[in-house]
């Protein structure tokens, strides 16, 4: 298997390339680092489309020598494509364990995000997807996964629980009740998941935040700020036209450090 890393070619050594390889050669899984150049359509000029795939090239192969100089033992593809961006790395995402995306819309930016290649991506994609921001400050710890009971959470939580095992960091789990509910309800969820974590990961240290004053999304994006990793289920089936899920879809577009959205 493959994690699959989608370029967008503002730049060269990028943190989402970086963090993709990283994940890979942890994991002994090969990488594929694919460029989309969009159609003849979206260039006024002949000349331009083809300066397009020109520059898409020098990138993967720039790209790929750089990282292989990183990781000597890693297993890199490259694949050029050309079409709509978000539709193509989508589509491409069920013969991968992971689609790796940049941010491409920047934290606290207002609307639904049906824009933004990385959100279309998050959404549309068929395997788990990790967005990942840009530089990170040095000095960050803990892996946050919030939970509310439902499947989708409890797979997240599993999740969350391997990437804090692996990266020998504390496990925070977060669930929010938000004003108006009572710490009873709000503590049972929250104590059900610690129980499961430490009866299948008991080497996991983990940390609960009940928080009663944020809503769900807010609370992920506030315990996220100095987290080296979040962790969320997504409720979507494969169209933008389905919900994704409040929370995730408000989180996506406020990502605070490299965010995986999980799939069952």
């Amino acid at each position: 298997m493959q994690i699959l890393v989608a370029l967008d070619g503002s730049r060269a050594g990028s943190p989402v390339a970086d963090w993709a390889a990283a994940r890979a050669d942890s994991f002994d899984l090969g990488l594929a680092l694919v460029h989309v150049v969009p159609g003849q359509w979206a260039y006024p000029r002949e000349n331009d489309h083809q300066l397009a795939l020109c520059r898409a090239e020098d990138l993967l192969t720039s790209e790929a020598q750089r990282l292989a100089s990183a990781f000597p033992t890693l297993r890199i593809a490259t694949k050029r494509l050309s079409g709509e961006p978000a539709a193509t790395i989508a589509s491409l995402s069920p013969a991968y364990s992971m689609v790796v995306v940049g941010m491409d819309r920047r934290p606290g930016t207002e609307g639904q995000g049906y824009g933004s290649v990385s959100f279309q991506v998050a959404v549309t994609s068929k395997c788990d997807v990790a967005v990942v921001p840009g530089p990170a400050p040095q000095q960050r710890s803990g892996v946050v996964v919030g939970v509310d009971g439902s499947a989708e959470s409890l797979d997240a939580l599993d999740q969350g629980a391997r990437e804090a095992e692996r990266l020998n960091d504390v496990l925070i789990v977060v669930h929010a009740t938000g004003p108006g509910v009572g710490l009873a309800e709000g503590g049972k969820v929250l104590g059900a998941a610690v129980q499961q974590v430490t009866h299948e990961f008991p080497s996991v240290v983990v940390k609960q935040v009940l928080d009663t004053t944020r809503s769900p999304g807010d609370a992920l994006i506030a315990a996220a700020r100095q987290a080296q990793l979040l962790v969320m289920g997504c409720k979507g089936r494969g169209g933008v036209s389905v919900l994704l899920g409040s929370v995730a879809q408000h989180v996506l577009l406020q990502v605070q450090c490299p965010t995986i959205l999980t799939r069952p």
